[in-house]
């Protein structure tokens, strides 16, 4: 679709393509000697596909959605900036206790996520994700695993979940790239454009034609969707069509854990009427609940966690908090909600003095008293 002029053009705006992906904010391509100097640093040999990416950009930006646990919106340059490639090479290589890398970091997000190729096998690549607090998700630590067998495929997974030229919230920077170009080269970005949309994962018309539930990423998208929204009406066409509401579908949390997590009591209703497991509904979203709701999907099998308690010690549910802490013992995990107890408990305790509100001293009191059974004698 691109001429080489077009290719040019674009290039001058810092867009290139690469594997039919748009790469944003790009940087040169890499010259002999530097490609030289980073496969000094490797104990194997550096993949063909990945030189073919730096010879397109050396650093650059990505925009799309990829069906992994990981981010991939940056390919690491030689910017002289903020976690460029010598820097993580560097840091592997001190982690390593070498300074020749068989894991090559090429790409990632910020310091959180990133991507690596084997330069002692085929090219493969393999991610390590850095584990979040507790609370934010299923699993906490450090993750890694392979991912792709190499770029090609890499890349091909890159998609656009949402049409951004169309009021979806993916690829939004890449949209802005390639309006901002088009105020010069509309042709140029016309091109760019359809390259971009090419990749959008037409989920609604797969649910329009009654393929949906054959195509498992789209399936996904679907049903995140939907309970993300707590679109019941969606919900329903998209069970209609054949898709299991009670598949994992966003970092191993469900259509109910999602809809709990977002308020939408009445999708989470809806859905419960199904008998979908609720594993983890209470870990992910228990601020949203009811002490009601709390038993009911406690009595189904609602793991009730740290994390969980953790959810609701601002809550004004004094019996939902005293319902989750009756379930958990006194732990090093549990300790560590003591400050913020006794914090929660004292300004509840001076409210009260100031209004006379008997509520909040039975707040303040019920919070205290949780305070040292977890955490005697304070931190």
């Amino acid at each position: 679709m691109l001429s080489e002029r077009d290719r040019e053009t674009a290039a001058e705006a810092g867009i290139v393509v690469f594997a039919n992906r748009i790469i944003t904010g790009a940087e040169p391509p890499i010259d002999g000697e530097t490609l030289a100097a980073v496969a000094a640093r490797c104990s194997g040999t550096i993949p063909v596909e990945l030189v073919a990416l730096w010879r397109t950009a050396f650093g650059g930006r990505l925009d799309y959605d990829l069906d992994a646990p990981v981010s991939f919106s940056e390919v690491f340059g030689s910017h002289d900036g903020y976690h460029d490639l010598w820097g993580w090479i560097d840091h592997e290589a001190e982690l390593a206790g070498s300074p020749r890398l068989r894991y090559l970091p090429f790409g990632g997000f910020e310091y959180l996520d990133r991507l690596y190729v084997d330069t002692e096998g085929e090219g493969a690549v393999v991610y390590w994700q850095q584990g979040l607090p507790p609370g934010w998700e299923l699993e906490t630590g450090d993750h890694a695993d392979a991912l792709a067998s190499g770029l090609t495929e890499l890349f091909g997974r890159l998609a656009l979940e949402e049409d951004p030229w169309n009021g979806g919230d993916s690829g939004l920077e890449l949209r802005d790239a390639i309006d901002e170009l088009g105020d010069e080269s509309p042709d140029v970005a016309a091109k760019l454009r359809e390259l971009a949309r090419s990749t959008i994962l037409d989920w609604r018309a797969a649910l329009a034609r009654g393929e949906i539930a054959a195509q498992p990423r789209m399936r996904r998208i679907g049903l995140d969707r939907a309970a993300a929204t707590g679109d019941i009406d969606l919900l329903d066409r998209l069970a209609a069509a054949g898709c299991d509401v009670a598949e994992p579908v966003r970092n191993g949390l469900t259509p109910i854990d999602i809809a709990l997590a977002n308020r939408h009591l009445p999708a989470v209703e809806w859905l419960l009427t199904r008998q979908v497991p609720v594993t983890n509904t209470l870990r992910v979203g228990a601020h949203a609940a009811d002490v009601t709701l709390a038993r009911r999907l406690a009595a189904q099998g609602a793991l009730i966690t740290p994390g969980a308690f953790g959810h609701v010690i601002e809550s004004e549910d004094m019996d939902l908090v005293t319902f989750l802490a009756a379930s958990l013992q006194p732990s090093e995990e549990m300790r560590v909600y003591g400050p913020r107890l006794r914090m929660q408990s004292a300004q509840a305790r001076i409210a009260a003095d100031r209004t006379a509100d008997e509520t909040l001293r039975h707040r303040s009191t019920v919070l205290r008293e949780l305070a040292e059974r977890f955490d005697p004698g304070g931190r």
